[in-house]
């Protein structure tokens, strides 16, 4: 029993450690380019993450923005104090693999830079185009002020719809901004989605005996996307957040599920 309690400490002081030295070396200037991709036409942006290169990445990301279908289901929870949250996703990116293939040994590395020191995990810009380099301009994200899209989830214009997503910072930073991206995406979708069914659960408080409602929104999703967009990226240092800001052409947003 004294083993395991060891054993368990020393586990858990390894992993506080290594939380901490995350911490300790978390970069805090970015280059230009990743900060402002909208800024940088023709530059496919590659994270590397579980083995896996950031040109692998940037091949498969290349080609799910270019075209894929989303596909499946999400439950949110509603109380009578109406705040939500989420309980449940499950949903997939579907693209061919055969675009992919076609790709394959033909983007050049343009730049990149270190994002953990301890495990190796870089950010990389490639290009279809050879280019010599892109610009050195790098930015310090403690000047940096916050934009005003940070306050938002999503919105529309007359072209297209805008979705922001956010995700800690304080594991790995390569997780954290694709995980970012993915629910910016997501955020546009289910603002779109009216294909959802209700269900209201009365259930009566153990404490006060006072009966409460519960409302279940089962939302099902389907699309097909073209040409998603990563417009802008923002590194909130200060509350370990990042953000990451894409909108999609509305005439690119495909489905049966759609309000308009």
């Amino acid at each position: 029993m004294i083993v395991i309690v060891m054993m368990r400490f020393v586990l858990i002081s390894i992993l506080g450690s290594l939380c901490y030295f995350s911490q300790l070396f978390a970069i805090e200037e970015y280059p230009s380019w990743f900060l402002y991709p909208k800024n940088y036409p023709g530059i496919i942006v590659g994270y590397s993450y579980g083995g896996h290169s950031a040109r692998t990445d940037a091949e498969n990301m290349y080609c799910a923005y270019k075209s894929c279908v989303v596909n499946g289901t999400l439950e949110i929870f509603e109380d009578t104090n109406e705040s939500q949250w989420l309980k449940n996703s499950d949903y997939y990116y579907y693209y061919s693999p055969d675009s992919v293939l076609k790709i394959q040994g033909k983007l050049f590395g343009i730049d990149s830079f270190m994002t953990n020191i301890l495990t190796g995990d870089y950010i990389a810009a490639y290009s279809f185009e050879q280019r010599d380099s892109l610009s050195k301009e790098w930015i310090n994200a403690r000047q940096l002020k916050a934009p005003p899209w940070v306050e938002k989830t999503f919105w529309e214009d007359e072209r297209y719809a805008y979705g922001v997503g956010l995700f800690t910072s304080r594991r790995n930073e390569n997780d954290a901004w694709k995980t970012a991206e993915e629910q910016a995406i997501f955020n546009i979708l289910t603002n779109l989605a009216v294909g959802f069914h209700r269900i209201k659960i009365l259930y009566k408080d153990q404490t006060d005996g006072e009966s409460s409602f519960q409302e279940i929104s089962f939302l099902r999703i389907k699309y097909y996307l073209k040409d998603i967009e990563i417009v802008e990226r923002y590194p909130d240092l200060e509350n370990q957040l990042f953000y990451v800001l894409v909108r999609i052409a509305k005439k690119n947003i495909i489905s049966p599920m759609l309000r308009r």
